[in-house]
Parts: structure tokens; C-alpha cells; sequence
């Protein structure tokens, strides 16, 4: 879908989604749609169906460490996309790699997976608080949805966006946070930029379609990718906004699942 004259690299550090829909499958299949080679660090395995998490499996620590070591002993990733991170243990060893390695150009969508029916609750809210103590500050990008938001900054509702997201900026310690506008009620989905340079609004209509099983994946490796190929910030997240559209679009009259199925993630 872009051009290929240049190959940039991304590495993406998530867990594995069986369905192929979401996770390390959907994030190597959008890079490939933009050009761009991605490397990957396994932190966890999955047993999922129709959106729903049956089973999660974390990876050895010590195998996450030797992934990581591979990788950056092989080439040094032109951008990296942290997703899912299943233990407090897990996050904390990233940190202390990517610090190590003063990795460039990090986007970080602060996923939970559960197969208990959790959300932000239990130990799954003591991953969330260690992504954000020590991987959002060396953050180039965080991608949260409202429910995220609102665990970041300790509220608990969101009244105007735009004064939530200035308020979530500044509490993230992120060098820049997209608040994502998908679970919204409205006809639109508006997602927000903020930043210390300015504030963006990224505005499109919703698509009435199941088929959205991987959308946050999918949005913040495709914001990888631009930053990857050297794009500015604003840029990548509209190249990215535009893609998700696409493969959205492309993918409503997918019959690939029972239930909520997968994007269209190809490039013809």
C-alpha cells in the first residue's frame, strides 16, 4: 500500500493472538502493508475465540530477555510498538531493555488481556500501573481508549475530551497521548493528539461492521510504521487513522469468523 523504495525496521513486543486477528499476527501483517519489516518479542501466548480470551500463557522471563537480546543484537528497530505485557515482572524487564538500548520512536497501547473477565481491576491494574510508571515516561506515543484514560488519570468519568485529554497528557509523563474516540456513542469517531507542541483532532465517521477485532493493534503498529519510515508524529497518526479506516472498510463483508472477525489487512 506504501512504498517499499526504503525498508525501516519495527519491532513489536506483545503476545500472540490465535485467531491472527489482533496482537503479534496483526502487527507484523500491518507492517507489511506499509513496507516495513517487523521483528517481534512474544511476552505471552493466547487461547481466544470470538473476542473472547479463554487463556493466557506468559512467556519465561528469561525467554523475553533472549528475544529482546537477539533483536537488538541483529539491528537496531526503527521504531518499537509494546502491546500486551501480561506481568509486573514482564513490564519491568522492557523497561530496563529499551532504556538500555535508548530506543527511538516507542508507541505503547497499554492493552489488558484477561481470561477471567477482568478488566482494570486486580492484578490486572498492577500491570496497568507499571506500564505507566516505567514505560510511559520514555514513551514517544500512549494510545489509551476512555477506559484506559481514565485509569491513567484516576478519574471516573470523562466529561469534556478535550479538557480529560489535556489533564491526561500532563498525568501520563508521555512525550505525546492519542485518546482513542472509538468506544464512543457517537455517529463519529474522533480521536485526540495531545502533545507539547499542540492538540489534533483526528475526525471520521463510524463504520457499522462486527469486524473490528484488532482495531487498537492494528492503529498504533500502523503509527509505528510512520514514525519507523520517518514521518512527523501528526503525520503517522493520520497515515495510520487512514489505513485503519481502509482496512475497517475493506473488511465488513469478511466471513473469516464466528462472531467479531478480523480486519482486512492486504494489500489488494
Amino acid at each position: 500500500m506504501y512504498g517499499r523504495d526504503t525498508i525501516s525496521t519495527v519491532l513489536t513486543i506483545a503476545g500472540s493472538d490465535n485467531t491472527g486477528g489482533a496482537g503479534i499476527q496483526a502487527d507484523i501483517k500491518t507492517a507489511s502493508a506499509f513496507g516495513v519489516n517487523a521483528s517481534t518479542v512474544v511476552t505471552a501466548i493466547t487461547a481466544q475465540r470470538r473476542s473472547k480470551v479463554k487463556a493466557v500463557q506468559p512467556v519465561d522471563l528469561s525467554m523475553v530477555e533472549l528475544q529482546l537480546k537477539c533483536v537488538f543484537e541483529t539491528f537496531t528497530p526503527d521504531a518499537i510498538k509494546v502491546g500486551m505485557l501480561p506481568t509486573v515482572e514482564c513490564v519491568d524487564l522492557i523497561a530496563q531493555w529499551l532504556r538500555r538500548y535508548d530506543a527511538k520512536n516507542i508507541v505503547i497501547d497499554p492493552i489488558i488481556v484477561s481470561e477471567n473477565g477482568e478488566d482494570l481491576k486486580g492484578n490486572n491494574l498492577n500491570v496497568f500501573n507499571a506500564i505507566k510508571e516505567h514505560l510511559f515516561p520514555i514513551a514517544t506515543l500512549v494510545t489509551p481508549n476512555f477506559e484506559e484514560a481514565l485509569a491513567i488519570t484516576g478519574q471516573t468519568r470523562l466529561d469534556s475530551p478535550k479538557d480529560f485529554g489535556k489533564a491526561l497528557y500532563e498525568q501520563s509523563g508521555a512525550k505525546a497521548v492519542l485518546l482513542k474516540g472509538g468506544d464512543s456513542k457517537s455517529d463519529y469517531c474522533t480521536d485526540i493528539l495531545f502533545s507539547n507542541e499542540d492538540t489534533r483532532m483526528f475526525r471520521q465517521s463510524k463504520l457499522q461492521t462486527e469486524n473490528t477485532h484488532g482495531t487498537g493493534s492494528v492503529l498504533s503498529t500502523a503509527i509505528a510504521c510512520g514514525l519507523a519510515k520517518g514521518f512527523s508524529l501528526p503525520k503517522a497518526v493520520r497515515m495510520a487513522k487512514d489505513f485503519v479506516s481502509f482496512a475497517i472498510q475493506k473488511g465488513i463483508e469478511l466471513n473469516l469468523s464466528y462472531g467479531d472477525g478480523p480486519l482486512y489487512l492486504f494489500t489488494k
